[in-house]
């Protein structure tokens, strides 16, 4: 795969990515019954505490959807902001991990699978598509970045 066809796809996936996080902030913040139905929180949203929390995570996707946009615009010149989409996918694989073994019930085995299969992808996809990585294409250099 030729690098630029690897720009364009890794910036479709930062717009997919921002798309995500600000649709799961509308969730936890505007849209809270619509989005804790959406993932079986019902219960935990009609409590009071629960939904500061959710609108503080909310507050948090808001962030992550504005900046993964902002990668997104030029993949190349925010490549070492990409570590911002392996840290979020590794704290909550680790935070979903964690609630699970210690039988909370705050998310089910089925979920737990939903949650870990698009984040190992998500990481996967970033590292094979990241600009600095060397392409199979031989014979070809890459253009410098300014």
């Amino acid at each position: 795969m030729n690098r630029e066809t690897k720009i364009k796809m890794l910036s479709g996936l930062m717009w997919l990515l921002a798309a995500w996080e600000l649709l799961n902030a509308l969730g936890s913040t505007i849209f809270l019954n619509w989005g804790a139905a959406l993932y079986g929180w019902e219960q935990y949203a009609s409590n009071a505490q629960s939904a500061i929390v959710f609108h503080q995570y909310g507050m948090v996707l808001y962030v992550l959807a504005v900046a993964y946009a902002i990668i997104a615009t030029d993949v190349v010149k925010y490549e070492q902001l990409l570590w911002i989409v392996v840290v979020e996918q590794v704290v909550g694989a680790i935070t979903s991990t964690v609630e699970v073994l210690n039988a909370q019930q705050i998310i089910s085995w089925s979920n737990f699978a939903l949650v870990h299969t698009p984040q190992a992808i998500i990481i996967a996809l970033l590292w094979f598509l990241r600009p600095s990585a060397s392409s199979n294409q031989q014979g070809q250099t890459a253009p410098a970045a300014n």
